[in-house]
């Protein structure tokens, strides 16, 4: 992961949504076009209102350093980015489990549902990972 979290695709996407807010886009709008959720848009927009799109910044990026290396993320994000076929599974649709197995597999470590959501969202792509739960 980059070492400076302003540099982070999590943090870049808040920073985007928070200057959309400020442009006029609405609630709907900003959680449709960058894959946020209502709720979470709807918290910036209250921080934005207080403090501006400088407030949404300060926000902490939580958790503690992953044990996976620039390397590796780059090689999930190619991976999510394709077929999950290719890597074994039935179907070309990512799940939050098949990422996890594949994560483990390759790199041997094993990370809760949430953490491996997590990846992919600061990845940019958490958008890729399907609801179903195979």
């Amino acid at each position: 992961m980059p070492s400076e979290p302003e540099k982070l695709p999590s943090v870049i996407r808040r920073m985007t949504a928070g200057q959309m807010l400020l442009d006029g886009a609405s609630v709907e709008q900003v959680a449709d076009q960058l894959h946020l959720s209502i709720v979470t848009v709807k918290r910036y927009k209250a921080i934005v209102d207080e403090g501006g799109v400088e407030a949404l910044g300060q926000l902490a990026v939580g958790g503690r350093p992953s044990v996976l290396d620039t390397d590796a993320l780059a090689w999930i994000s190619k991976a999510l980015q394709g077929s999950a076929k290719v890597h074994g599974f039935e179907s070309d649709v990512w799940t939050n489990a098949r990422l996890r197995s594949l994560i483990e597999e390759k790199y041997g470590v094993r990370y809760s549902r949430v953490y491996i959501w997590q990846i992919a969202t600061n990845l940019g792509l958490g958008h890729l990972l399907s609801k179903c739960r195979r």
